[in-house]
């Protein structure tokens, strides 16, 4: 179609003359890769301790983090709240503790949490098992079931 062949034309047109108009130094500026930071331990000495701290799970807003803290006794999820711009202790959180847990994941909109558990279950009492479970939000609290 020379209706179609015109447009483009017209469009390359515009964006080489946009190019040629904005000159080298913008030329320049646009190839130039951005500079990365160099990584950084999160929260030293209060989320990032002497244990091993791992598989991080933040809320939709940023401001609550749920992560894998393990051990030679096994993983232990662990709860900690940013407060004035500061991460809180962490605390082990509600539906952790008692199992080897780990691996924790939210939920896009922070309604649910699933995570790895080794653990006895109903189905096979005399032998521990690795599931995954998952932990609904109500309210301030969380509703316990596996799946």
């Amino acid at each position: 179609m020379p209706g179609c062949r015109r447009i483009r034309f017209r469009l390359s047109s515009v964006l080489a003359l946009s190019l040629i108009l904005a000159g080298p130094a913008a030329l320049a500026a646009a190839s130039t890769p951005p500079v990365l930071a160099a990584p950084q331990i999160f929260a030293p000495g209060v989320v990032s301790g002497p244990a091993n701290d791992e598989s991080p799970a933040v809320s939709p807003d940023g401001n609550t983090m749920f992560f894998t803290r393990s051990g030679a006794g096994g993983g232990t999820i662990m709860e900690t709240h940013r407060v004035h711009g500061h991460w809180s202790t962490p605390r082990i959180a509600p539906f952790s503790g008692t199992w080897q847990d780990l691996a924790p994941a939210l939920a896009p909109d922070g309604s649910f949490l699933v995570y790895v558990s080794m653990r006895k279950t109903d189905t096979r009492p005399a032998r521990m098992q690795v599931n995954l479970w998952r932990v609904d939000r109500r309210g301030t609290g969380w509703d316990h079931w596996s799946a």
